[in-house]
């Protein structure tokens, strides 16, 4: 299966020679702020039995002089590639990787020294699982730890099996990442089967930041999630993140709009039949995406207060992608709707119940070995 973008795994057998366990991808543009940290997170992990692949997009801050320390250890494969976004760096990793399992070690994250062995261990003890997510630990700039959000998030949704070692079904985390973006937030809290890319295609990249939601929900649709309880990675945001730029706005959420569209419209995905029988079983998966997509347009009088510019330019994008969503608000006076912030819990819930999808996750005590 390939990504409808065109961009199809193509990375090595297996079989490799001398094959590592895990490939820790790094790519990188101008990341040098961060990387001495990663570096140091990486190097201290306690499972020894990795390779680093390094993609340096022709950083012009020092990041590839600093790379340049490493280049006598066996186990760190240096590349310089095109300059071409985020995910174009993110697989030109992946078609390097040679490692039984694929961790994505962005630039400006880190992890603690447990962190791959703990993710491994489950994948280890049961093959027919092709995904190990851990939590993980929001930072700033200077590495302090920020406040997690709980409020109608998945961290709230999931409760008590935040803390628990389980196995989450295929088809319920599918229907949660349809209500709470990817309920995995970052991949720096993820490893994988290097043989899942055979079936999910490496990442798109015509949808944005979005990206990790698309390959996210490809993936889902596959493979049972082991879930290793505790904060093994970080999530670092600060001033030149990509994501933070993007969140919220028509662009980001037209992006979501179009993966959906795309997935639910795949017959080689995986979606069960039996789903496709439910009355609007589209509109269903995607309402919350809905109402997030009409609501980023920003067409209530909160925001024109706030910004009366941006609120013109926003009626503008409006007039041309959603017409009838300025027409709806302009008839409301502006008002803001209930909708807008629907209820991500409860949505949940009526999905697993509509789809017939197991529910609570099965304990797993292999996960906290």
């Amino acid at each position: 299966m390939g990504n409808p973008d065109g961009s199809n795994w193509a990375g090595p057998q297996p079989g490799t020679v001398n094959q590592p366990l895990i490939s820790i991808c790094l790519p990188n543009l101008n990341g040098r702020a961060f990387l001495k940290e990663r570096l140091e997170t990486i190097f201290a992990q306690t499972i020894k039995d990795w390779e680093l692949i390094v993609c340096d997009s022709y950083s012009v801050d020092g990041s590839w002089e600093f790379f340049q320390k490493f280049k006598d250890d066996p186990r760190v494969h240096l590349h310089q590639v095109p300059r071409e976004g985020i995910y174009p760096g993110w697989n030109e990793c992946l078609r390097r990787a040679n490692g039984r399992y694929v961790y994505m070690a962005t630039s400006d994250d880190t992890m603690v020294p447990q962190c791959l062995e703990k993710l491994v261990t489950p994948l280890e003890h049961d093959p027919g699982i092709s995904v190990a997510v851990c939590d993980y630990q929001t930072i700033d700039d200077e590495g302090h730890p920020l406040p997690m959000p709980l409020e109608n998030s998945s961290r709230g949704f999931l409760g008590e099996w935040l803390h628990r070692p389980c196995v989450r079904p295929r088809l319920s985390e599918f229907l949660l990442h349809c209500c709470f973006h990817t309920i995995w937030v970052t991949m720096t809290a993820v490893l994988f089967r290097r043989s899942l890319l055979e079936r999910t295609g490496v990442f798109r990249t015509d949808v944005g930041v979005q990206a990790d939601l698309a390959w996210a929900l490809r993936a889902t649709l596959l493979t049972d999630i082991a879930w290793v309880p505790g904060q093994l990675a970080t999530w670092r945001r600060h001033s030149h993140q990509a994501t933070p730029r993007t969140w919220h706005n028509w662009e980001f959420t037209t992006d979501t709009m179009r993966i959906f569209a795309d997935l639910l419209n795949d017959p080689a995905a995986g979606l069960p039949d039996a789903w496709k029988q439910v009355r609007d079983w589209q509109d269903e998966l995607t309402r919350v995406w809905h109402w997030e997509h009409l609501d980023s347009f920003h067409l209530d009088r909160g925001a024109l207060r706030q910004s009366p510019g941006l609120f013109l330019k926003n009626c503008w994008a409006a007039a041309r992608h959603q017409p009838d969503l300025l027409l709806s608000q302009l008839a409301r006076g502006f008002a803001w709707r209930p909708e807008f912030s629907p209820d991500r819990f409860a949505h949940a819930q009526r999905l697993i119940r509509l789809f017939q999808t197991p529910w609570p996750p099965e304990a797993n005590n292999v996960a906290s070995l």
